[in-house]
């Protein structure tokens, strides 16, 4: 949706919908007319997810998809890149080997009209973290011939807890800019503006043995800090927390959460620096509450900011509550991305 005051479209991450697919309650043109169906402009695909014929994508399945955009009256505008060194449990993959599943999935991209490929790297989730080896800085190197010639952005991802600031991302930037190719860009994934956990998360802790009574405490404080306008100090609480005697499963989720979201949501200010240079935007959210809004996420100023800022490109649904709430009983992954894409749509007309 494009009006005078803004430039940025909406999309949906085929990932959304993984259930629908794995279960087979749609192929993957259901979960395409279901994105269009929630009003969607763009479609983010994995292809290792739901692309029967991936890595090999033959003419034949191309024409397929190129009809299915037209007939659902969207658009391709990211393909996923979700390779690690460790897909084949009997070796780890080469360098050399690395950049060539980078080749083919740029050359894809190119073949379905995705203008981005979003690379999974091994900084997206801050540097050392990560327990995989993932694409580095030198491979991306060796793809950015390719991109230029098929005129494919790089997008990488920047998930919680880096920010848009972190320096373990320059050096991509840098390296594009040495070389001449410009064909690496930042992509800003909502993870970074948490300011609470989910109840998604919350509930799935609690069915798996969490302490209801200090899960809630522990996500109140979290709320109380972000709309008094305060950083959330989990040192203020940790005394309380220890007299109400958590377990294991307890201590798990708040160190994780703790390290995820931090003290709170990334500067806002800072989001609207960006806005104008990022390439992509992944819309997380796990669950909505009552009132229509994402329960751990500030959408309306993080999309006031992308606003502000000038960004041009898509905001892409990437529901992952399912995850995380699915073992309590079905979810309708369908219906929550209709919900998130309406949510956006007014946060961006106000």
């Amino acid at each position: 949706m494009t009006t005078k005051n803004y430039d940025i479209k909406l999309g949906v991450s085929l990932y959304s919908y993984q259930d629908n697919y794995y279960f087979h309650k749609h192929d993957l043109e259901g979960c395409i007319a279901a994105a269009a169906g929630s009003g969607a402009q763009g479609i983010e695909v994995f292809a290792e997810m739901m692309m029967p014929e991936w890595p090999y994508i033959s003419d034949r399945f191309v024409d397929l998809w190129n009809g299915w955009m037209r007939r659902y009256g969207v658009e391709p505008v990211c393909f996923d890149h979700f390779s690690d060194r460790g897909m084949w449990k009997n070796k780890q993959l080469t360098d050399e080997q690395m950049v060539e599943r980078g080749k083919l999935y740029i050359r894809t991209a190119a073949k379905l009209g995705c203008p981005i490929v979003r690379v999974l790297h091994n900084e997206h989730i801050g540097p050392g973290v990560s327990p995989y080896r993932l694409t580095d800085v030198k491979i991306v190197e060796q793809l950015l011939p390719l991109c230029a010639e098929l005129d494919i952005m790089l997008a990488l991802e920047l998930h919680a807890p880096t920010t848009l600031e972190d320096p373990a991302h320059h050096q991509y930037l840098e390296m594009a800019e040495r070389l001449g190719l410009p064909y690496v860009g930042l992509m800003a994934d909502f993870s970074m503006y948490e300011y609470c956990a989910s109840t998604a998360d919350v509930g799935l802790a609690i069915r798996q043995g969490a302490t209801p009574e200090i899960l809630e405490f522990y996500r109140n404080s979290q709320r109380e800090a972000y709309f008094r306008g305060e950083p959330f100090i989990y040192e203020e609480i940790a005394d309380q927390i220890e007299k109400l005697n958590p377990n294991d499963v307890d201590r798990r989720f708040i160190a994780m959460q703790n390290r995820m979201v931090g003290q709170g949501p990334e500067s806002y200010e800072t989001l609207k620096q960006y806005a104008s240079s990022l390439v992509y935007c992944h819309a997380k959210f796990y669950d909505l509450d009552e009132d229509g809004q994402v329960d751990n996420i500030d959408y309306p100023k993080v999309i006031q900011a992308l606003k502000d800022g000038g960004y041009k490109g898509y905001l892409s649904s990437e529901f992952e509550g399912n995850r995380r709430m699915n073992d309590a009983g079905w979810v309708d992954e369908i219906e929550y991305v209709r919900r998130h894409q309406k949510l956006m749509r007014e946060c961006l007309e106000k």
